[in-house]
């Protein structure tokens, strides 16, 4: 064997030292190669920052234009504004208020309401339109921006065309089962399949599978009377003996769903609606008739489910800072008109019965 001189072992390890100083001394490149393409969007890699940009809807969802006002003289302003923004506080906190005037200090017989957050707005909408303040004036309350929705119809109406008759299989068939076997839903094959399967002994059996039938969960009415899958476009309602589509109702982004106790309506939420309208982030849907009974706006942190149902589906609240709010249906407004306000509430609860 040969061993190296010293003074070679010397001259390897300078020029070992060498290398690394300039290995220390050089910077990382983060450059991207030649030919390299970014086919990620601003939405993908940015997508925790994006959901607050600003958009051209800021600062106007959140006004209402109440028209109907009388009007009045300088010498009588100041209880008329006593009178409007006492009833509109009512429905969450006014930051900004303008009531125009005529040259000769008249108000114009409509104001400008701004409230801190499009919550409110639309709750004063929903509930004061058509509010008679006294004989001769009646509340027109609308959102500042649906003046330019309305400008935008059509000089020419077009009657809806009438929707085909269909027929809906028997949605309560599982209830004939002579064993009165339950019935349960798997997702399986790493997400690709539902199956349902009925709980018979000794083995359950598998009345229906199908792939992709849904994009994200699945979720049983109370009554077990339908089954939800979701889809980025909306969720399907299925049911009777062989799972057929019974209704489905569009709402893009929907994560979250929730059935009144007797499944007569649905409330959907789309948490990441900033491409959509603000006002439906939350809709609450009629089952049977598909059609949308109202919406709502989020702000803030919100915990799910955001509304809790009376046992009969006759009411349905919801609580907000040191606020409760009691909805009744089939309106769907304010009971009373107006929310209850309780300082410093952090839970509340049905009676059962």
């Amino acid at each position: 064997m040969v061993k190296k001189k010293d003074s070679d072992k010397s001259a390897q390890n300078d020029s070992k030292t060498a290398k690394t100083d300039q290995a220390e001394d050089e910077e990382p490149s983060f450059s991207d190669d030649d030919g390299y393409v970014d086919d990620i969007s601003d939405e993908e890699l940015l997508s925790d920052l994006m959901k607050d940009r600003p958009n051209e809807k800021d600062g106007v969802e959140s006004i209402i234009v109440v028209d109907g006002i009388p009007q009045v003289g300088p010498e009588r302003f100041d209880k008329l504004q006593s009178v409007i923004m006492k009833f509109f506080t009512k429905f969450g906190l006014i930051i900004n208020d303008y009531f125009p005037k005529n040259e000769a200090g008249h108000t114009k017989g409509y104001v400008f309401l701004e409230y801190a957050n499009s919550e409110n707005a639309v709750e004063a909408v929903t509930t004061a339109n058509n509010h008679k303040l006294d004989k001769q004036h009646t509340f027109l309350v609308n959102l500042f921006t649906d003046f330019n929705k309305y400008g935008e119809i059509p000089d020419e109406w077009e009657p809806p065309q009438p929707q085909p008759y269909k027929e809906q299989s028997d949605l309560y068939s599982f209830l004939m089962d002579p064993d009165a076997y339950d019935q349960f839903s798997v997702i399986c094959n790493r997400g690709n399949a539902v199956q349902i399967m009925q709980n018979s002994a000794p083995e359950p059996t598998k009345l229906e599978e199908r792939s992709r039938w849904t994009e994200t969960f699945i979720q049983w009415s109370p009554l077990g009377t339908y089954l939800a899958t979701f889809h980025y476009k909306g969720i399907a309602l299925w049911g009777g003996p062989l799972f057929e589509q019974a209704m489905k109702f569009s709402h893009t982004g929907v994560q979250y769903i929730e059935f009144s106790p007797c499944e007569r309506y649905m409330v959907t939420y789309s948490p990441s609606n900033e491409n959509f309208d603000p006002k439906k982030m939350v809709i609450i849907w009629d089952i049977r008739t598909g059609l949308e009974k109202r919406s709502f706006s989020i702000d803030g942190t919100t915990v799910w489910p955001i509304f809790r149902w009376s046992k009969d589906d006759k009411y349905f609240a919801r609580i907000s800072t040191d606020t409760l709010s009691v909805y009744e249906t089939p309106s769907f407004g304010l009971l009373a008109k107006k929310s209850f306000r309780l300082l410093g509430i952090r839970d509340f609860s049905w009676s059962p019965t």
